[in-house]
């Protein structure tokens, strides 16, 4: 790894840690699942975009869709990376950056299970992670299905 990419793969991780407030609510139940889901399909739909998105609270899984251009290999990916975002309570991107800088996967790594990939963004109240949402079918960069899942966060996100 050359000293820039590793100062941008830095400069990125230091961004998606900076992302905890937008990722916080003062609730989350199954309306706000559906809502958060809702707004990833909506972005979906309007760029005609090939994802599936998952939405759960807990361990449930609260809201799914699936858009043209996916199969069910997608789905599966969708559960692992929140496999590993529930696991881990930080987004599947911050586990992936953490990855490459370190040079090293973690041995008890099961891939069948968990996903080092992004775009799983865990959903916190209270300090505590209490669900997630993720998307999975966009590969033009890494980041891309994580800044739609923080994109659909932020649109579905109650005002006060």
């Amino acid at each position: 790894m050359t000293e820039q990419n590793e100062a941008e793969l830095q400069a990125m991780l230091e961004e998606i840690q900076g992302e905890v407030a937008e990722r916080t609510l003062p609730h989350f139940d199954h309306a706000d699942a559906r809502r958060i889901g809702s707004a990833a399909a909506a972005l979906a739909e309007r760029d005609h975009l090939p994802i599936v998105v998952a939405a759960n609270r807990g361990q449930q899984r609260v809201f799914h869709a699936a858009f043209a251009g996916t199969t069910a290999e997608h789905d599966d990916w969708v559960r692992r990376k929140l496999n590993t975002t529930m696991r881990h309570e930080i987004p599947s991107l911050e586990f992936v950056l953490r990855q490459q800088l370190s040079g090293h996967t973690p041995e008890w790594l099961d891939q069948r299970e968990f996903a080092i990939a992004g775009g799983a963004v865990p959903i916190v109240v209270a300090g505590i992670t209490v669900g997630a949402i993720a998307i999975s079918g966009l590969v033009g960069s890494i980041r891309e299905d994580h800044d739609l899942a923080m994109e659909a966060l932020r649109r579905a996100r109650p005002h006060p």
